[in-house]
């Protein structure tokens, strides 16, 4: 019998020390805040002038106005509170990271907010815009056959090419990330137009991914594959297989019709170096001398379409490139050196062999 009192005496005392623990753990949950907190004072972009903006952000006053409108519904905070981020504040963090290429301990002193909330912003901007994406960057619909201008390569629909974005280790299949150069990377295709308009990114494949590899396994390539285009292609370097719808230069040139083809191709495709060019120049984040990314590949991969839809917005308004002191545009050049090229092994179809020829021909009887 007094066994039995023993031992109900210890199960209540076990059951009142977990009741008593569980007390103090809801404790520890509750945040203490003082009856008068003191709030960060926050900056806002209509308090500077439009160089200002333009130097911090990279976007006019009106393009960002026009993107906090936008991407409100997204971006409005659900809580009552009365210190809730405004859309605006969580638009120009955002946009400063990206201009910046600043990690976001660094960032947060010119926004006015925590490290913490400035990582939730980053976030929410990045979500809002990737499900904008179609509206930015649309692939044209292949139209009439484009004419010969004299001087110029004929029948060009896009500039493809391809722009690595240095990223952290990751903590998986890290190999698969180590690229040509021997640093971890994001192998993002791009394709623009002849204005620098980019119409066309893939945004998924790691460093070590060929270029060859990241066209073969994308929708433009089923798109293209799939389509008629008469007398319409894209242009690529030779890291590419020469395809009726991609031409490539010539690798060994032995007529004065080849070399023209490949001088024409080549200044055809400067316009694409000079957008990645620019596009790192506009966005620190993406240039590899302001660090690698500390995010996730899937991050990384946010944050490189986030960068070319502002890129876009820029351009189709012609706002200028306003650097910041320290900051140097140099015109042709890239601050990360251009990766080996890898010359894909692929058999090439006679018919595309036979494109190329027909392109050669005219620059050739374009010469007599």
């Amino acid at each position: 019998m007094s066994e039995a009192v023993l031992l109900l005496r210890r199960v209540r005392e076990r059951s009142s020390e977990g009741a008593t623990g569980a007390r103090r753990k809801r404790s520890r949950r509750r945040r203490f805040y003082p009856e008068h907190r003191v709030y960060r004072a926050r900056s806002s972009f209509l308090d500077l002038s439009e160089e200002q903006v333009l130097r911090r952000y990279r976007l006019d006053k009106a393009a960002i106005a026009g993107l906090c409108s936008e991407l409100g519904s997204d971006l409005e905070s659900l809580t009552g509170r009365s210190h809730a981020l405004p859309v605006a504040v969580k638009v120009t963090s955002a946009l400063t990271f990206l201009a910046s290429g600043s990690f976001q301990t660094a960032t947060r002193d010119t926004t006015g907010i925590s490290q913490s909330a400035m990582s939730n912003c980053l976030a929410q901007f990045l979500e809002a815009l990737q499900r904008r994406a179609a509206r930015y960057i649309t692939f044209p619909v292949p139209g009439p056959t484009a004419g010969h201008a004299e001087g110029r390569f004929p029948g060009v629909l896009g500039l493809l090419g391809s722009m690595h974005v240095a990223l952290r280790a990751p903590s998986e299949n890290e190999l698969a990330y180590r690229n040509a150069r021997n640093y971890h990377s994001m192998n993002m295709q791009v394709v623009c137009d002849s204005h620098g308009t980019i119409i066309n990114v893939v945004a998924k494949y790691p460093g070590s991914c060929p270029n060859a590899a990241v066209l073969e396994n994308s929708a433009l390539a089923r798109l293209l594959d799939g389509a008629r285009l008469d007398g319409l292609w894209l242009l690529g370097d030779r890291s590419y297989p020469l395809k009726t719808w991609l031409m490539t230069p010539i690798l060994f040139p032995c007529s004065p019709g080849e070399e023209k083809y490949n001088a024409m191709h080549q200044e055809a495709l400067s316009v694409l170096k000079q957008t990645c060019t620019l596009l790192k120049m506009r966005f620190r984040c993406l240039d590899k001398s302001s660090g690698s990314l500390q995010y996730t590949p899937q991050k990384v991969c946010q944050i490189f379409l986030a960068c070319c839809i502002l890129h876009n917005i820029a351009l189709s308004r012609r706002m200028p490139l306003d650097l910041a002191e320290g900051e140097e545009l140099v015109e042709g050049s890239d601050a990360d050196p251009e990766l080996p090229v890898q010359t894909p092994f692929v058999q090439i179809s006679s018919e595309a062999r036979a494109v190329r020829a027909r392109i050669v021909k005219r620059f050739r009887e374009s010469l007599t």
